[in-house]
């Protein structure tokens, strides 16, 4: 069976093709105008196949970020009307002088309260009226409004009266979203703010699977998630909101899966691309995350923990007004593209890398890009100027500008959150990954780094690595000791019994889902829950968890249990990564040839190899260049690399 893995990036669409023995990869300009576009082009030659699509699509992040959701109404229980905007008292940025509310989803103007009432118990104590609801229909139809979000208190305990209110709403032709269907939960504003922007992503979403759907013909078609598995276009039309930073999930579950082969289980990836630098943390697992934030607003819904920095190959250089070197958040992404696409004059990061000779214009996409080093060399030189320095300082300042905000970044996600980076490994790709990441790694003590095989398409890969996966959820809350016998057990079993329900939807197999159970628990008085795995003794679990991660338990105290959550597993049949036995081989087969470089100060002599020509147990000392057709990796002086049995570049140090 034919795969392919696609992964839309600002700057290139990424393409990963098994055909069951063999991979491909093609990297293609992004198109922001039309996203599809690019993924037809790189797709169109395989249709003939009758291929299965794993797509990482950026449509609906990209709608949020940019302000280009649909026209929603929000629907709420009456005497609610401004919880959207009201949101919650503590604030991201505690220190700031000018602190500033997030912008709400939805205007205070499109916000109709509801005569409607259900207690926490769940019993209805005043139904929803057909003509109320049909009153606001009116309105909203008045407005051109095209979607409606619906939320009523204590829905998760009872979603009666949202029910009859979505029938209303969609039978006069709105795209609905009600809070009981995508986040059954307690805690009125996160849900408020997810169920929102769910409803005015449908269109988008729709529109561009849509598009999709009639452009390859002969294929089906899966969307990937934001929690490293993929879901049918179906649920994704339904859902978008759950597609949110899905492409960088797909990195994480390569990097996971090339672990598992290789044995190493402890390391945290850097996913440098053109427009932004992606970091996660993997110590046996990825971690799921449900405290996510897009714009300052909460997003309760389950993600791979990943950090995202303003840090690419096109990340804008410039001087600011205090005269001090700024590189990024702005991208040149694809169009116009850093200066030496010959578009613009915008100083890149790429740029800086070609000044100092540390890439291979005539290698940029096997050559089939034609890049112009002279503009590189005109733009930074004018921002050297500026600056009152020589050009190759200039590039390497934005080099090592641009390096500070990735070292924050892997920081956030080891030191901040108790982990030691020391004990950890590097996976490095995108296609500037390598450029970087021994110099990353030395700063943070890390001692050995893998740039894999396919590393400009890594995420591509984990396209086709992943497995189908549903996360469901709902609210509990009762105290551990005042739990009935197998009252739990039945509540679980609902869940997972809707989520067969999904994954038939997607033809798979009752033998290849794997379940697991887990609770959302807290010491009685809390305002924040843990979540536990749900086997014997899960309630001294909780203590331990709450002891490690806050240095105190109190065993004597209440416990409650908030949520309980399922998590599915469709297993699918994963390709065979191109592997091979180690042989004593020298690398000069691969060498093509010697470059002059800049480096901390002083030009050096650097080797230049070609990847694809590389073979398992080839070693090479730096200062040297690896070019491919996908990335580029940098072994800088003092440090070595050999390539290991599936074709990972294995970075360290010499003295190691």
């Amino acid at each position: 069976m034919w795969r392919i893995g696609v992964d839309t990036g600002g700057t290139f669409t990424d393409f990963v093709i098994s055909d069951g023995s063999k991979l491909h990869s093609r990297k293609i300009p992004s198109n922001p105008e039309d996203p599809s576009e690019a993924v037809f082009e790189g797709i169109k030659d395989y249709l003939g196949f009758f291929p299965v699509i794993i797509h990482g699509t950026t449509v609906a992040t990209n709608a949020f970020l940019e302000g280009k959701t649909a026209k929603t109404a929000f629907i709420v229980t009456k005497g609610f009307e401004h919880i959207l905007h009201i949101g919650r008292q503590n604030r991201l940025n505690l220190f700031s002088l000018k602190p500033e509310k997030p912008n709400p989803i939805i205007p205070l103007s499109l916000s109709f309260g509801v005569s409607e009432r259900t207690f926490f118990d769940g019993k209805v104590e005043k139904p929803v009226k057909r003509e109320e609801l049909i009153s606001i229909v009116e309105k909203l139809k008045k407005k051109n409004v095209s979607c409606v979000t619906i939320l009523f208190l204590h829905s998760y305990a009872n979603p009666e009266n949202e029910i009859k209110a979505e029938k209303i709403f969609r039978e006069n032709g709105f795209h609905v979203t009600s809070s009981h269907s995508i986040l059954p939960e307690y805690r009125e504003y996160e849900r408020a703010v997810v169920t929102a922007l769910n409803a005015s992503l449908i269109p988008i979403m729709g529109d561009y699977i849509g598009k999709l759907s009639n452009r390859l013909t002969n294929s089906r078609i899966f969307i990937m998630q934001s929690q490293g598995g993929f879901i049918s276009p179906e649920i994704a039309v339904k859902k978008p909101v759950f597609t949110l930073l899905s492409g960088p999930a797909g990195g994480v579950i390569a990097s996971k899966y090339m672990g598992n082969l290789t044995g190493i289980k402890k390391f945290i990836t850097l996913d440098m691309g053109g427009t932004s630098t992606d970091v996660s943390l993997v110590d046996g697992d990825f971690k799921i995350t449900k405290e996510n934030f897009l714009k300052g607003l909460p997003l309760r819904i389950p993600m791979i923990d990943i950090q995202t920095v303003g840090a690419g190959g096109g990340s804008i250089a410039r001087v600011d007004k205090g005269g001090i070197l700024k590189v990024g958040p702005e991208s040149a992404g694809a169009n116009p593209g850093p200066a030496c696409y010959g578009y613009s004059d915008l100083p890149t990061v790429t740029d800086a890398f070609i000044v100092l000779g540390w890439m291979i214009p005539e290698h940029f996409l096997g050559g089939k890009k034609k890049i112009f080093p002279e503009r590189s060399f005109k733009a930074v030189g004018r921002l050297a100027e500026d600056l009152g320095l020589d050009i190759y300082k200039t590039a390497e300042g934005i080099l090592k500008v641009a390096s500070v905000t990735m070292e924050k970044a892997l920081r956030v996600v080891s030191v901040e959150r108790g982990y030691d980076p020391r004990d950890f490994s590097l996976f490095a790709f995108g296609g500037a990954g390598g450029l970087c990441s021994a110099i990353l790694a030395e700063r943070l003590g890390i001692k050995k780094v893998i740039v894999p095989n396919f590393q400009g398409v890594f995420s591509a890969l984990g396209m086709i690595l992943s497995d189908s996966v549903k996360e469901l959820s709902t609210a509990f809350m009762k105290k551990a000791k005042e739990i009935k016998e197998g009252e739990i057990e039945r509540k679980f079993q609902e869940l997972e019994r809707e989520a067969l329900e999904l994954f038939s939807i997607e033809e798979i197999e009752r033998e290849r889902i794997i379940f697991s159970r887990s609770l959302d628990m807290r010491y009685k008085g809390q305002s924040y829950e843990l979540n536990i795995p749900y086997k014997d003794g899960f309630l001294e679990d909780f203590h331990k968890a709450h002891m490690k991660l806050y240095s105190h338990s109190y065993k004597d105290r209440e416990v409650e249990i908030v949520n309980l959550r399922v998590r599915g597993i469709g297993i699918v049949e994963k390709v065979d990564l191109p592997s091979s036995n180690p042989k004593e081989k020298s690398p000069e087969e691969a060498f093509y040839s010697e470059r002059k470089i800049y480096y901390e100060g002083e030009f050096l002599k650097a080797k230049v190899y070609m990847r694809e020509k590389l073979i398992p147990k080839n070693m090479i000392k730096g200062p040297a260049i690896i070019s491919s057709f996908d990335g580029t990796t940098f072994i800088p002086p003092g440090h070595r690399c050999y390539v290991d049995r599936y074709f990972n570049i294995l970075i360290e140090k010499e003295n190691v």
